[in-house]
């Protein structure tokens, strides 16, 4: 079979799953939601007690910044030591290593915003915790760093473009889900179950926009309550696909490896879509729309990557 025919029967077989998952949960969406947030969000509170919950809410977002950290790192490493201009070396140093840094920082410092957030211990991030942040930021830069400076020259010459695609196409996903989840305004479950009225349940593909913000933080405490549909979290967690990319990159041959990187994407992907159900932030429509939107757009950043053999 050719790559071509293979491709189309890759999209065929995607596009039936999803489909026929997709009219599933346009039909079972608040059912699938009250047994799943049974054991995990107590009546009249909007944010979930269970830890499997609160973990991937932490972690969910992690894969789209640990890996722009790591393209930043790798166009860092390509600059010293490709680069010919000396004035496109300084730059590509300077810039690569405060993008590096910055990317682990904002990973860190977002994760301990979500645990705050759960477990308040006053307003905000505080700002010991900031000062951990900074340390981690900077440990797995000067990782990220060396570890790609290991590569040979022939893989660090194949690098940027698989970096500026992989970047620029989590920027499009993160656009796609935004653009969508405005008009949208679609109330989360747990914004109903703060109230105890499921009334303002509508399906996906109903178009609500939204409310007063001053309204909703002084209802919910969140500004944030009916931007359910599709899922962020999944979507970033859907990033991991890009794993498969970087073994593309790097020259990954071993078909276990390969399969594992995959089975290791779909599962994460799949844990991080099932937590976001558990705590009531997203319903099953949400998160099924949002790994979506992310595998598509990491696929099409391989596709394109390949096309110019990276």
């Amino acid at each position: 079979m050719t790559a071509k025919k293979k491709t189309i029967l890759s999209v065929c077989l995607f596009v039936l799953i999803f489909g026929g998952l997709l009219l599933t949960a346009t039909f079972t969406d608040l059912q699938v939601s009250r047994v799943l947030t049974k054991n995990t969000l107590p009546p009249g509170q909007y944010y979930a007690t269970g830890v499997f919950g609160v973990v991937f809410e932490c972690i969910g977002t992690s894969p789209e910044l640990l890996i722009s950290a790591v393209c930043a790192a790798m166009l860092t490493v390509w600059g010293m030591r490709i680069a010919k201009k000396r004035a496109v070396r300084v730059f590509m140093t300077a810039a690569g290593i405060a993008a590096t840094f910055g990317l682990y920082l904002w990973e860190f410092s977002d994760m301990f915003n979500y645990v705050c957030r759960q477990f308040p211990v006053g307003d905000g991030v505080p700002a010991f915790l900031w000062g951990i942040s900074a340390f981690l930021a900077l440990l797995c830069a000067v990782l990220a760093l060396f570890a790609v400076n290991c590569f040979s020259d022939e893989t660090l010459r194949r690098l940027p473009r698989f970096a500026c695609v992989t970047m620029a196409s989590i920027v499009v996903a993160i656009l796609i889900v935004q653009v969508i989840k405005e008009p949208f305004g679609r109330m989360r479950y747990r914004a109903m179950n703060v109230i105890g009225d499921y009334s303002g349940f509508t399906r996906w593909y109903v178009i609500n926009g939204q409310p007063d913000k001053a309204w909703m933080r002084e209802t919910f405490g969140t500004s944030d309550a009916f931007k359910s549909f599709p899922s962020g979290h999944t979507r970033a967690a859907a990033a991991t696909f890009y794993l498969v990319s970087l073994a593309d990159v790097i020259g990954v041959k071993s078909k276990l490896r390969r399969a594992l990187l995959w089975c290791f994407a779909f599962l994460f992907t799949f844990v991080v879509a099932l937590s976001r159900v558990m705590v009531g932030a997203h319903f099953f429509s949400d998160v099924l729309v949002g790994g979506a939107i992310g595998f598509c757009v990491c696929m099409a950043a391989r596709k394109l990557g390949m096309r110019g053999k990276f």
